[in-house]
């Protein structure tokens, strides 16, 4: 059994959705994985190993994708992970196209064309049955799961003195890059010149490669800057006692029964803004820091266009880069550290539990079921 896997370029959610499933599809041994993509994912699925083929090719462009037809063609199965020109591309050539998508509780449309496929697999870390309702005419064969990822991820007993810092993939097609590595430059010294994080006896900056590898520290405490595959990030994220991060859906359900003093950072696309928002109404003791922290900031709607979404937190990120906020930027981060999590550590852990435990298995298991 032959599938062609594709993730969309847009920071680390949607390949590290795609990996999740990988990893339970390559447990039936007449299943063999390649991968089209470009930019994040195309790293991140190499970091991982999942997968004997590897075809670059910038799969959000129609004429990019005419040009893989013969090898669409090849394959009877196309799995996208939110990557919605592949998948709407893959119709027309591959026999069975399957769908996932973790932002349903957010789009604005779903495109008629993409309602089409086998299965659109609609992974719930936040409740999609309004916005669906609303939007989900489109889909012929939706089937609702929880979050895609690893979920039986036990606590570490052995805590270092250690902060990581995770930026996220911070890499995609809609945002100049050059502004977004610009502002983590900026944001990451800032947050480093914050009297108290000298306590920390390491401290571990990771994101992707596009970020990392710009990234000009001014500091002189002990920093390690790297990018690492999702499984070494999440061996050195729950040996460290603090997490900051971008507050992307996958950082949130990775430490969510970990038992961590987590401060999330302002965002760099519109999911982002929403997902900060959404903490806040559930209470669970996060450190947050959005936008709506600084004098700038002008209030940005729900249910808009993504590309529009994107512009407007844009316009902040720029701000920012233009400004002085550093001084902002430490007085966050040091009551941050000045202050307990502990008290809801039970709670997280009880919202976790709630969550279904087998998403990635239920993906896999339908996909070779009705292609066996």
């Amino acid at each position: 059994m032959k599938i062609l896997v594709s993730a969309e370029t847009f920071g680390y959610g949607p390949i590290s959705t795609c990996l999740s499933v990988a990893r339970e599809l390559k447990k039936y041994k007449d299943v063999t994985l390649d991968f089209i993509g470009e930019g994040i994912a195309m790293e991140q699925a190499k970091l991982s190993g999942l997968f004997d083929n590897y075809y670059q090719c910038n799969v959000f462009d129609n004429d990019s994708l005419e040009k893989e037809k013969k090898l669409f063609k090849t394959y009877d199965i196309f799995l996208s992970s939110e990557n919605i020109k592949g998948a709407m591309f893959a119709l027309k050539h591959v026999k069975n196209v399957y769908y996932i998508d973790n932002l349903v509780w957010m789009w604005d449309e779903i495109p008629e064309e993409l309602g089409k496929v086998k299965k659109f697999f609609i992974s719930e870390t936040f409740s999609c049955k309004k916005n669906f309702k609303r939007i989900g005419h489109v889909v012929e064969n939706p089937i609702f799961i929880g979050p895609i990822r690893n979920m039986k991820s036990k606590k570490s007993k052995k805590l270092k003195n250690q902060l990581i810092i995770n930026v996220g993939g911070a890499s995609t097609f809609m945002i100049d890059q050059n502004i977004i590595n610009e502002f983590y430059s900026k944001l990451i010294n800032d947050v480093l010149a914050t009297p108290g994080i000298e306590k920390f006896k390491s401290i571990i900056i990771c994101g992707g490669s596009q970020v990392i590898n710009s990234l000009k520290i001014e500091s002189d405490l002990n920093v390690e800057v790297k990018t690492l595959e999702n499984k070494e990030y999440i061996k050195k994220m729950k040996e460290s006692t603090h997490c900051i991060m971008s507050s992307g859906l996958g950082n949130f359900i990775e430490t969510l029964n970990q038992d961590k003093e987590i401060m999330y950072l302002p965002a760099v696309n519109y999911s982002q803004l929403l997902q900060i928002d959404y903490y806040k109404t559930i209470d669970l003791g996060f450190s947050l820091l959005n936008w709506d922290s600084f004098d700038f900031f002008k209030e940005i709607p729900l249910y808009l266009e993504e590309q529009a979404g994107v512009d407007l937190v844009v316009e902040n990120i720029k701000k920012y880069n233009s400004g002085n906020y550093r001084n902002k930027i430490n007085e966050s981060v040091k009551e941050y550290l000045d202050n307990s999590q502990k008290e809801y550590f039970k709670k997280r852990n009880r919202l976790f539990d709630q969550f279904d435990h087998n998403a990635a298995k239920t993906v896999a298991s339908t996909i070779y079921d009705e292609n066996k």
